[in-house]
Protein backbone atom coordinates (compact mmCIF):
# COMPACT_ATOMS: atom_id res chain seq x y z
CA UNK A 1 0.00 0.00 0.00
CA UNK A 2 1.23 3.48 -0.90
CA UNK A 3 0.92 5.64 2.28
CA UNK A 4 1.07 8.85 0.23
CA UNK A 5 -2.10 8.23 -1.76
CA UNK A 6 -4.30 11.39 -1.64
CA UNK A 7 -7.57 9.45 -1.85
CA UNK A 8 -7.66 7.73 1.52
CA UNK A 9 -6.64 9.68 4.62
CA UNK A 10 -5.12 7.71 7.49
CA UNK A 11 -2.99 8.50 10.55
CA UNK A 12 0.25 6.51 10.76
CA UNK A 13 -0.12 5.97 14.49
CA UNK A 14 -0.47 2.39 15.83
CA UNK A 15 -4.24 3.02 16.03
CA UNK A 16 -4.26 4.22 12.43
CA UNK A 17 -2.28 1.18 11.29
CA UNK A 18 -4.71 -1.09 13.15
CA UNK A 19 -7.72 0.60 11.51
CA UNK A 20 -6.08 0.27 8.12
CA UNK A 21 -5.50 -3.43 8.68
CA UNK A 22 -9.10 -3.83 9.87
CA UNK A 23 -10.51 -2.06 6.82
CA UNK A 24 -8.27 -4.08 4.54
CA UNK A 25 -9.49 -7.31 6.11
CA UNK A 26 -13.04 -6.05 5.84
CA UNK A 27 -12.95 -5.64 2.08
CA UNK A 28 -11.10 -8.90 1.57
CA UNK A 29 -14.24 -10.71 2.76
CA UNK A 30 -13.74 -11.30 6.48
CA UNK A 31 -17.03 -9.55 7.31
CA UNK A 32 -18.35 -6.06 8.07
CA UNK A 33 -19.05 -6.43 11.76
CA UNK A 34 -17.36 -3.64 13.70
CA UNK A 35 -16.16 -1.75 10.58
CA UNK A 36 -15.01 1.80 11.31
CA UNK A 37 -15.38 5.10 9.53
CA UNK A 38 -13.05 5.91 6.65
CA UNK A 39 -12.57 9.14 4.78
CA UNK A 40 -12.22 9.97 1.10
CA UNK A 41 -10.67 13.06 -0.35
CA UNK A 42 -12.92 15.44 -2.32
CA UNK A 43 -11.02 14.41 -5.45
CA UNK A 44 -11.84 10.72 -4.86
CA UNK A 45 -15.51 11.50 -4.25
CA UNK A 46 -15.64 13.54 -7.45
CA UNK A 47 -13.87 10.86 -9.48
CA UNK A 48 -16.20 8.14 -8.19
CA UNK A 49 -19.26 10.32 -8.93
CA UNK A 50 -20.99 9.20 -5.76
CA UNK A 51 -24.63 10.03 -5.21
CA UNK A 52 -26.64 9.58 -2.05
CA UNK A 53 -30.11 8.61 -0.84
CA UNK A 54 -31.91 8.85 2.47
CA UNK A 55 -33.03 5.74 4.30
CA UNK A 56 -36.79 6.26 4.53
CA UNK A 57 -40.18 4.62 4.55
CA UNK A 58 -41.56 3.93 1.09
CA UNK A 59 -44.38 1.79 -0.31
CA UNK A 60 -43.13 -1.17 -2.33
CA UNK A 61 -44.67 -1.73 -5.75
CA UNK A 62 -42.95 -4.46 -7.77
CA UNK A 63 -42.68 -4.03 -11.52
CA UNK A 64 -43.22 -7.22 -13.51
CA UNK A 65 -41.68 -7.11 -16.98
CA UNK A 66 -42.18 -9.59 -19.82
CA UNK A 67 -42.37 -9.97 -23.57
CA UNK A 68 -45.65 -10.61 -25.32
CA UNK A 69 -47.62 -10.05 -28.49
CA UNK A 70 -50.66 -8.11 -29.62
CA UNK A 71 -53.56 -10.36 -30.72
CA UNK A 72 -57.06 -10.06 -32.02
CA UNK A 73 -59.66 -9.94 -29.26
CA UNK A 74 -61.32 -13.27 -29.98
CA UNK A 75 -64.63 -12.13 -28.50
CA UNK A 76 -64.77 -9.46 -31.22
CA UNK A 77 -64.02 -11.69 -34.21
CA UNK A 78 -66.82 -13.16 -36.34
CA UNK A 79 -66.40 -15.93 -38.91
CA UNK A 80 -69.07 -15.82 -41.60
CA UNK A 81 -70.31 -19.16 -42.95
CA UNK A 82 -73.40 -19.55 -45.17
CA UNK A 83 -74.97 -22.32 -43.01
CA UNK A 84 -76.49 -23.71 -46.19
CA UNK A 85 -75.07 -25.09 -49.44
CA UNK A 86 -75.28 -22.91 -52.54
CA UNK A 87 -73.54 -20.87 -55.23
CA UNK A 88 -72.17 -17.33 -54.83
CA UNK A 89 -74.35 -15.04 -56.95
CA UNK A 90 -73.19 -11.58 -55.79
CA UNK A 91 -70.30 -10.23 -53.72
CA UNK A 92 -70.89 -6.87 -52.06
CA UNK A 93 -67.72 -6.11 -50.04
CA UNK A 94 -63.96 -5.80 -50.55
CA UNK A 95 -61.21 -7.06 -48.27
CA UNK A 96 -60.48 -4.35 -45.70
CA UNK A 97 -63.93 -2.80 -45.92
CA UNK A 98 -65.46 -1.48 -42.70
CA UNK A 99 -69.02 -2.74 -42.29
CA UNK A 100 -71.89 -2.13 -39.92
CA UNK A 101 -74.35 -4.65 -38.56
CA UNK A 102 -76.86 -5.50 -41.29
CA UNK A 103 -74.68 -4.49 -44.24
CA UNK A 104 -74.90 -7.01 -47.14
CA UNK A 105 -71.88 -9.26 -47.63
CA UNK A 106 -72.84 -11.68 -50.42
CA UNK A 107 -75.85 -13.29 -52.07
CA UNK A 108 -76.28 -17.04 -52.32
CA UNK A 109 -78.37 -19.08 -54.75
CA UNK A 110 -79.41 -22.26 -52.96
CA UNK A 111 -81.64 -25.16 -53.95
CA UNK A 112 -81.52 -26.26 -50.31
CA UNK A 113 -83.06 -22.94 -49.31
CA UNK A 114 -85.89 -23.48 -51.79
CA UNK A 115 -86.54 -26.91 -50.30
CA UNK A 116 -86.65 -25.51 -46.75
CA UNK A 117 -88.93 -22.61 -47.69
CA UNK A 118 -91.27 -24.87 -49.64
CA UNK A 119 -91.44 -27.28 -46.72
CA UNK A 120 -92.29 -24.42 -44.38
CA UNK A 121 -94.96 -22.99 -46.69
CA UNK A 122 -96.54 -26.43 -47.01
CA UNK A 123 -96.40 -26.93 -43.23
CA UNK A 124 -97.94 -23.51 -42.63
CA UNK A 125 -100.79 -24.22 -45.00
CA UNK A 126 -101.35 -27.68 -43.52
CA UNK A 127 -101.41 -26.23 -40.02
CA UNK A 128 -103.91 -23.54 -41.01
CA UNK A 129 -106.12 -26.17 -42.69
CA UNK A 130 -105.96 -28.43 -39.63
CA UNK A 131 -106.82 -25.48 -37.38
CA UNK A 132 -109.83 -24.54 -39.51
CA UNK A 133 -111.01 -28.16 -39.54
CA UNK A 134 -110.69 -28.33 -35.77
CA UNK A 135 -112.72 -25.14 -35.24
CA UNK A 136 -115.46 -26.42 -37.53
CA UNK A 137 -115.52 -29.76 -35.72
CA UNK A 138 -115.85 -27.94 -32.37
CA UNK A 139 -118.88 -26.06 -33.65
CA UNK A 140 -120.49 -29.26 -34.88
CA UNK A 141 -119.74 -30.99 -31.59
CA UNK A 142 -121.24 -28.10 -29.64
CA UNK A 143 -124.44 -28.50 -31.69
CA UNK A 144 -124.40 -32.27 -31.14
CA UNK A 145 -123.85 -32.81 -34.85
CA UNK A 146 -120.47 -34.55 -34.43
CA UNK A 147 -119.12 -37.25 -32.16
CA UNK A 148 -116.48 -36.84 -29.51
CA UNK A 149 -114.27 -39.24 -31.45
CA UNK A 150 -114.35 -36.97 -34.53
CA UNK A 151 -113.40 -33.96 -32.40
CA UNK A 152 -110.49 -35.82 -30.86
CA UNK A 153 -109.32 -36.89 -34.33
CA UNK A 154 -109.35 -33.26 -35.55
CA UNK A 155 -107.41 -32.18 -32.40
CA UNK A 156 -104.81 -34.87 -33.10
CA UNK A 157 -104.51 -33.76 -36.74
CA UNK A 158 -103.92 -30.18 -35.60
CA UNK A 159 -101.24 -31.18 -33.09
CA UNK A 160 -99.40 -33.14 -35.78
CA UNK A 161 -99.61 -30.21 -38.20
CA UNK A 162 -98.35 -27.84 -35.50
CA UNK A 163 -95.35 -30.10 -34.77
CA UNK A 164 -94.53 -30.34 -38.48
CA UNK A 165 -94.74 -26.55 -38.77
CA UNK A 166 -92.31 -26.15 -35.85
CA UNK A 167 -89.90 -28.65 -37.44
CA UNK A 168 -90.03 -26.83 -40.80
CA UNK A 169 -89.22 -23.51 -39.12
CA UNK A 170 -85.99 -24.66 -37.40
CA UNK A 171 -83.59 -24.74 -40.40
CA UNK A 172 -84.86 -21.30 -41.47
CA UNK A 173 -84.21 -19.87 -38.00
CA UNK A 174 -80.58 -20.95 -38.39
CA UNK A 175 -80.51 -18.66 -41.44
CA UNK A 176 -81.92 -15.81 -39.31
CA UNK A 177 -85.40 -15.96 -40.82
CA UNK A 178 -88.32 -15.11 -38.59
CA UNK A 179 -91.97 -16.01 -39.18
CA UNK A 180 -92.80 -12.47 -40.26
CA UNK A 181 -90.18 -12.63 -42.99
CA UNK A 182 -91.19 -16.10 -44.13
CA UNK A 183 -94.88 -15.21 -44.33
CA UNK A 184 -94.17 -12.97 -47.31
CA UNK A 185 -93.77 -16.19 -49.30
CA UNK A 186 -97.28 -17.24 -48.30
CA UNK A 187 -98.86 -14.18 -49.89
CA UNK A 188 -97.41 -14.98 -53.31
CA UNK A 189 -96.99 -18.74 -53.38
CA UNK A 190 -95.37 -19.88 -56.60
CA UNK A 191 -94.24 -16.40 -57.71
CA UNK A 192 -91.67 -15.71 -54.99
CA UNK A 193 -87.93 -16.32 -55.32
CA UNK A 194 -87.29 -19.23 -53.01
CA UNK A 195 -83.60 -19.69 -53.93
CA UNK A 196 -81.94 -16.35 -53.09
CA UNK A 197 -80.40 -15.70 -49.69
CA UNK A 198 -78.60 -12.47 -48.81
CA UNK A 199 -76.01 -12.83 -46.06
CA UNK A 200 -75.50 -9.70 -43.96
CA UNK A 201 -72.95 -8.71 -41.35
CA UNK A 202 -73.97 -9.74 -37.83
CA UNK A 203 -71.87 -6.96 -36.26
CA UNK A 204 -69.60 -3.96 -36.79
CA UNK A 205 -65.99 -4.40 -37.83
CA UNK A 206 -63.43 -4.67 -40.60
CA UNK A 207 -63.21 -7.50 -43.12
CA UNK A 208 -59.79 -9.00 -42.39
CA UNK A 209 -60.20 -12.26 -44.34
CA UNK A 210 -62.24 -13.07 -47.40
CA UNK A 211 -62.62 -16.12 -49.63
CA UNK A 212 -65.49 -15.43 -52.02
CA UNK A 213 -65.58 -16.05 -55.78
CA UNK A 214 -68.58 -15.42 -57.98
CA UNK A 215 -70.07 -18.68 -59.21
CA UNK A 216 -68.23 -20.75 -56.62
CA UNK A 217 -70.09 -23.56 -54.90
CA UNK A 218 -69.85 -23.35 -51.11
CA UNK A 219 -70.55 -25.75 -48.25
CA UNK A 220 -72.68 -24.82 -45.22
CA UNK A 221 -69.66 -24.66 -42.87
CA UNK A 222 -67.21 -23.00 -45.28
CA UNK A 223 -65.69 -19.79 -43.87
CA UNK A 224 -66.14 -17.01 -46.43
CA UNK A 225 -65.50 -13.83 -44.41
CA UNK A 226 -63.84 -12.91 -41.13
CA UNK A 227 -64.93 -9.63 -39.57
CA UNK A 228 -63.05 -8.17 -36.60
CA UNK A 229 -63.75 -5.20 -34.37
CA UNK A 230 -60.24 -3.74 -33.94
CA UNK A 231 -61.18 -1.04 -31.43
CA UNK A 232 -59.87 -3.31 -28.65
CA UNK A 233 -57.07 -5.87 -28.90
CA UNK A 234 -55.50 -8.38 -26.54
CA UNK A 235 -51.92 -8.49 -25.29
CA UNK A 236 -50.85 -11.97 -24.19
CA UNK A 237 -47.68 -12.54 -22.16
CA UNK A 238 -46.26 -15.12 -19.76
CA UNK A 239 -44.84 -14.49 -16.29
CA UNK A 240 -43.21 -16.66 -13.65
CA UNK A 241 -45.27 -18.29 -10.94
CA UNK A 242 -43.85 -15.83 -8.42
CA UNK A 243 -44.80 -12.81 -10.52
CA UNK A 244 -48.24 -14.22 -11.26
CA UNK A 245 -48.98 -14.13 -7.53
CA UNK A 246 -48.92 -10.31 -7.53
CA UNK A 247 -51.02 -9.79 -10.67
CA UNK A 248 -54.79 -9.34 -10.59
CA UNK A 249 -57.56 -8.18 -12.90
CA UNK A 250 -57.78 -4.44 -13.36
CA UNK A 251 -54.07 -3.64 -13.02
CA UNK A 252 -52.56 -1.29 -15.57
CA UNK A 253 -50.07 -2.65 -18.10
CA UNK A 254 -47.52 -0.49 -19.92
CA UNK A 255 -47.14 -1.73 -23.50
CA UNK A 256 -44.24 -0.81 -25.79
CA UNK A 257 -43.69 -2.05 -29.32
CA UNK A 258 -40.49 -4.07 -29.85
CA UNK A 259 -40.30 -3.03 -33.51
CA UNK A 260 -41.64 0.54 -33.70
CA UNK A 261 -39.63 3.00 -31.63
CA UNK A 262 -41.76 5.20 -29.41
CA UNK A 263 -45.00 3.28 -29.90
CA UNK A 264 -46.49 2.89 -26.45
CA UNK A 265 -49.88 2.27 -24.91
CA UNK A 266 -51.70 1.36 -21.72
CA UNK A 267 -53.64 -1.89 -21.33
CA UNK A 268 -55.60 -3.45 -18.47
CA UNK A 269 -55.18 -6.96 -17.07
CA UNK A 270 -58.35 -8.95 -17.76
CA UNK A 271 -57.18 -12.52 -17.17
CA UNK A 272 -54.54 -14.33 -15.11
CA UNK A 273 -54.58 -18.05 -15.89
CA UNK A 274 -55.35 -20.28 -12.88
CA UNK A 275 -53.01 -22.98 -14.25
CA UNK A 276 -49.28 -22.85 -15.00
CA UNK A 277 -47.63 -24.33 -18.07
CA UNK A 278 -46.01 -27.53 -16.83
CA UNK A 279 -43.05 -27.33 -19.20
CA UNK A 280 -42.14 -23.65 -18.75
CA UNK A 281 -43.55 -23.07 -15.24
CA UNK A 282 -45.07 -19.82 -16.49
CA UNK A 283 -48.56 -18.36 -16.32
CA UNK A 284 -50.53 -16.74 -19.14
CA UNK A 285 -51.65 -13.17 -18.51
CA UNK A 286 -53.99 -11.31 -20.88
CA UNK A 287 -54.59 -7.57 -21.03
CA UNK A 288 -57.03 -5.53 -23.11
CA UNK A 289 -55.41 -2.80 -25.20
CA UNK A 290 -57.59 0.10 -26.48
CA UNK A 291 -57.01 0.63 -30.20
CA UNK A 292 -59.56 3.20 -31.29
CA UNK A 293 -56.86 5.18 -33.11
CA UNK A 294 -55.82 1.96 -34.92
CA UNK A 295 -52.10 2.39 -34.15
CA UNK A 296 -51.65 -1.25 -33.05
CA UNK A 297 -51.60 -4.25 -35.37
CA UNK A 298 -52.29 -7.79 -34.21
CA UNK A 299 -49.09 -9.82 -34.36
CA UNK A 300 -46.85 -6.99 -33.09
CA UNK A 301 -44.26 -8.15 -30.50
CA UNK A 302 -44.24 -5.96 -27.41
CA UNK A 303 -42.57 -5.40 -24.07
CA UNK A 304 -44.93 -5.12 -21.11
CA UNK A 305 -44.53 -3.87 -17.56
CA UNK A 306 -47.01 -4.17 -14.72
CA UNK A 307 -46.76 -2.34 -11.42
CA UNK A 308 -48.46 -4.45 -8.79
CA UNK A 309 -48.84 -4.86 -5.05
CA UNK A 310 -46.53 -7.39 -3.42
CA UNK A 311 -49.16 -8.65 -1.00
CA UNK A 312 -52.03 -7.51 1.18
CA UNK A 313 -49.61 -5.35 3.19
CA UNK A 314 -48.00 -3.80 0.14
CA UNK A 315 -49.43 -0.36 0.84
CA UNK A 316 -47.79 -0.31 4.27
CA UNK A 317 -44.62 1.76 4.14
CA UNK A 318 -41.35 -0.07 4.83
CA UNK A 319 -37.82 1.13 5.57
CA UNK A 320 -36.04 1.03 2.22
CA UNK A 321 -32.93 2.02 0.26
CA UNK A 322 -32.35 2.03 -3.50
CA UNK A 323 -31.36 -1.37 -4.86
CA UNK A 324 -28.23 0.25 -6.29
CA UNK A 325 -26.99 0.99 -2.76
CA UNK A 326 -26.40 -2.70 -1.98
CA UNK A 327 -22.99 -4.35 -2.39
CA UNK A 328 -21.89 -7.95 -1.71
CA UNK A 329 -19.14 -8.88 0.76
CA UNK A 330 -18.41 -12.50 1.56
CA UNK A 331 -22.01 -13.56 1.08
CA UNK A 332 -23.44 -10.64 3.09
CA UNK A 333 -25.30 -7.55 1.92
CA UNK A 334 -23.94 -4.15 2.88
CA UNK A 335 -24.34 -0.44 2.21
CA UNK A 336 -21.95 2.50 2.61
CA UNK A 337 -23.31 4.80 5.28
CA UNK A 338 -22.35 8.47 4.89
CA UNK A 339 -21.47 9.93 8.28
CA UNK A 340 -19.97 13.27 7.26
CA UNK A 341 -19.09 15.33 4.22
CA UNK A 342 -16.36 12.86 3.30
CA UNK A 343 -16.73 10.14 5.93
CA UNK A 344 -18.24 6.71 5.23
CA UNK A 345 -18.79 3.46 7.04
CA UNK A 346 -19.76 0.05 5.60
CA UNK A 347 -22.77 -1.49 7.37
CA UNK A 348 -24.21 -4.97 7.02
CA UNK A 349 -27.95 -5.07 6.43
CA UNK A 350 -30.73 -7.61 6.24
CA UNK A 351 -33.10 -7.22 3.33
CA UNK A 352 -36.67 -8.14 2.43
CA UNK A 353 -38.86 -7.66 -0.62
CA UNK A 354 -37.90 -5.48 -3.55
CA UNK A 355 -39.90 -3.87 -6.35
CA UNK A 356 -36.84 -3.55 -8.56
CA UNK A 357 -36.19 0.07 -7.60
CA UNK A 358 -36.00 0.01 -3.82
CA UNK A 359 -35.49 -2.83 -1.36
CA UNK A 360 -36.86 -3.31 2.14
CA UNK A 361 -34.31 -3.13 4.97
CA UNK A 362 -35.29 -5.29 7.92
CA UNK A 363 -32.17 -4.71 10.06
CA UNK A 364 -28.99 -2.62 10.07
CA UNK A 365 -30.21 0.89 9.29
CA UNK A 366 -32.42 3.60 10.74
CA UNK A 367 -34.73 6.09 9.08
CA UNK A 368 -33.03 9.35 8.13
CA UNK A 369 -29.54 7.93 7.57
CA UNK A 370 -27.75 8.62 4.28
CA UNK A 371 -26.25 5.89 2.09
CA UNK A 372 -24.29 5.85 -1.15
CA UNK A 373 -26.95 5.12 -3.78
CA UNK A 374 -24.98 5.46 -7.01
CA UNK A 375 -21.58 3.86 -7.74
CA UNK A 376 -21.48 1.98 -4.44
CA UNK A 377 -19.81 -0.94 -6.25
CA UNK A 378 -17.16 1.41 -7.65
CA UNK A 379 -16.52 2.71 -4.14
CA UNK A 380 -16.02 -0.85 -2.92
CA UNK A 381 -13.59 -1.51 -5.80
CA UNK A 382 -11.68 1.71 -5.08
CA UNK A 383 -11.24 0.80 -1.43
CA UNK A 384 -10.12 -2.73 -2.25
CA UNK A 385 -7.58 -1.35 -4.71
CA UNK A 386 -6.19 1.27 -2.35
CA UNK A 387 -5.89 -1.29 0.47
CA UNK A 388 -3.80 -3.71 -1.59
Amino acid sequence: MNPTTPHLRRAHSPAGIFRSLLLSALFLGTGLSGAEVFELSPEAIANLRLEYATVENRSLSPTVEATGAVKLAENKVIDIVPRIAGVIDMDHQLLGAVVKKGDPLFTLESAELATSLTAYVDAEQAMNFAHTALEQEKQLHDRNLSSKENLQARELDFQKALAEHTRALQPLKLLHFDEGTIHQYLHNVGAGNYTTLEITSPGDGEIIEKSVRLGASVAPDEKLYTIADLSDLWVDFHVSLRDAAVLTKGQGVGVESSVSRGQQGEATVTYVAPLADESTRTVLVRATLPNKDRQWRPGTPVMVSVTAALDSNANTAALTVPVSALVDYGGAKAVFLREGESSFRPVTVETGDSDGNVIRITAGLESGQTVVSTNAAQLKGHLEMTNQ
